[in-house]
């Protein structure tokens, strides 16, 4: 009886000693080490905003300033961002990963929801050009100038007012 005591220490001692935890370890104390992260994400932060640079309505000509509401402006000449949001007319779209590198570029992978019912992920990158034009590129195509147009206020903060 000794002898199996020792031997189920011994066990005990070697199962701590490779997971780093005793044997009856709860939910989420048996972790292996992985890199922080991948050499290709070294040195950028990932997110699931947009950056605060990009925040707001933008359009392609003042002229459009301000929207009437994103979903009747002209397809290509009116975008609103909001924290992990992008909507432009015939889509709303939800940042699922986001990378900003040097605090000017952010490249953002979305997931968007088209009027027509469909669905589609896309790639967008934002690069703001002064603090009043924001460069945004959708996949390959080539960028589109936005001019700023306003603040989006959130509702809640609106209603308080």
């Amino acid at each position: 009886m000794r002898l199996e005591f020792l031997k189920r220490c011994v066990l005990l001692a070697v199962l701590c000693a490779v997971t780093g935890g005793p044997a009856y370890a709860q939910k989420g104390d048996l972790k292996i080490q992985v890199p922080k992260s991948a050499p290709l994400l070294q040195g950028k932060t990932l997110d699931l905003r947009f950056a605060k640079f990009a925040q707001g309505i933008w359009v392609t000509d003042l002229d459009y300033c301000p929207a009437p509401s994103i979903d009747r402006s002209v397809p290509g000449t009116t975008l609103a961002i909001y924290r992990g949001l992008l909507e432009t007319p015939g889509r709303i779209c939800q940042v699922y990963g986001a990378e900003q590198s040097d605090g000017k570029t952010q490249r953002a992978a979305i997931n968007c929801l088209l009027t027509d019912g469909g669905e589609a992920i896309e790639l967008v990158t934002v690069r703001p050009r002064g603090t009043s034009v924001l460069m945004v590129q959708e996949g390959e195509r080539p960028p589109v100038q936005f001019h700023f147009c306003q603040k989006i206020i959130p509702i809640l903060r609106a209603a308080s007012n």
